[in-house]
């Protein structure tokens, strides 16, 4: 057997999910030499059905090899068994990254053999655009500035606190003695933006929510108020400790990095830990939280400690993907609706229908349904609105 022919057949194996450790480490090793690029090539266009494979530069090689890597690497920590997968990456991810990779649109490939056919995506007159960064801010006084296309540069100046646009990021500059006024940015739905607070503190503001905060902090305390989701990392600053409101609970920090879900039309509100530790106090209970841990409060219930948190799935929004494990087709559609600016309707009832896998979150909404149709339920896109059909 040539180099070639081993290459060959390691993918395969690899693709299958039959490798073996030591197969998988040459792999690797061979992934590093450029000449198998026309071989890889070739394996695709063997593998899948209805998928064209175009000339790609070594640049792109180059990225996709590093991607491959990073799944290989992934694999051998733990496998997932899947009630319905959005996609089977030990099948699809390789032609999925090229074709992304390249520019080109996207689709749904399945391996030969599977049940369902391989689904070609066409352009639909009636279609919604992914979300895209974009908010409106509330100044202290009650002036409104959307900033969607505002360019960069100063936007606001208030009590000797700038407020700034930088590289798609809102960053606020306090001077001294500044007066404790309030700001609010809003994303609406199909919109999402970051700013840095006058302490340095980065926060990622999903779709749907709201983050109220001061332009310049207290010399005792740093306090925002938080609807919807967002993903803090906290500057440090122990004389001054970093406090979000939630409803009636509030999670106390001083430098760390975390996530909050706390969407009105969730079940529950849920505080996810990354690094550092955070203090969470609901009327007479205190739960402190390590990295990995994830708080879950009912609206009208006690806090639950999950330690098996899936930090994909939660932090999905922030890297650009939709990531579902094991999730049902109301919460798959929550997300939807917020991203694409929707109103759901379910026309026969809710079909019991569990998903797993990931999506990117910029294509449109039809090519996202279209993936989400081969667990056997099927959408209409009419207007704003997205109908839910058995």
């Amino acid at each position: 057997m040539n180099q070639n022919e081993l290459f060959k057949e390691l993918m395969e194996q690899f693709i299958s999910g039959e490798i073996t450790p030591e197969g998988k480490t040459m792999l690797l090793e061979m992934l590093d030499n450029p000449q198998y690029s026309e071989e890889l090539n070739s394996i695709l266009r063997d593998n899948f059905d209805s998928v064209e494979i175009p000339s790609v530069s070594s640049e792109v090689t180059e990225k996709f090899i590093e991607e491959l890597k990073g799944k290989m690497n992934a694999s051998s920590k733990t496998e997932k068994t899947a009630v319905i997968k959005l996609f089977n990456w030990k099948k699809i991810a390789v032609a999925a990254s090229i074709l992304i990779a390249v520019g080109i649109g996207t689709f749904v490939a399945l391996q030969k053999g599977d049940e369902a056919p391989v689904v070609v995506v066409s352009k639909q007159v009636n279609d919604k655009a992914p979300g895209k960064t974009g908010a409106i801010l509330t100044l202290a006084d009650g002036s409104i500035i959307v900033l969607d296309s505002l360019g960069n540069g100063l936007v606001a100046n208030q009590n000797n606190t700038t407020v700034s646009k930088k590289n798609g990021a809102l960053v606020y500059k306090s001077g001294n003695n500044s007066e404790l006024v309030y700001n609010t940015m809003t994303t609406p739905r199909a919109r999402q933006y970051n700013l840095e607070l006058s302490d340095g503190t980065k926060v990622w503001l999903n779709a749907s929510s709201s983050l109220t905060f001061p332009t310049s902090f207290a010399s005792n305390e740093r306090k925002v108020i938080l609807t919807g989701e967002a993903y803090f990392e906290v500057a440090k600053d122990k004389k001054r400790p970093f406090r979000v409101s939630v409803n009636e609970m509030q999670v106390n920090v001083l430098g760390t990095h975390f996530n909050i879900n706390a969407y009105d039309d969730e079940a529950t509100i849920n505080t996810t830990l990354l690094e550092g530790s955070v203090l969470l106090n609901e009327k007479s209970q205190k739960v402190l939280l390590k990295p990995g841990q994830q708080a879950q409060k009912q609206k009208k219930g006690t806090i639950v400690v999950n330690n098996k948190v899936n930090i994909d799935e939660v932090m999905g929004w922030k890297n650009g993907v939709f990531y579902f494990e094991n999730a049902g087709i109301q919460t798959v559609l929550r997300e939807i609706s917020r991203w694409y600016d929707v109103d759901v309707v379910f026309e026969k009832g809710i079909p019991v229908r569990t998903f797993e896998g990931e999506i990117q979150r910029n294509l449109k909404l039809s090519q996202v349904l279209k993936i989400l149709e081969k667990n056997k339920v099927h959408f209409k896109i009419d207007g704003n609105v997205l109908r839910v059909q058995p």
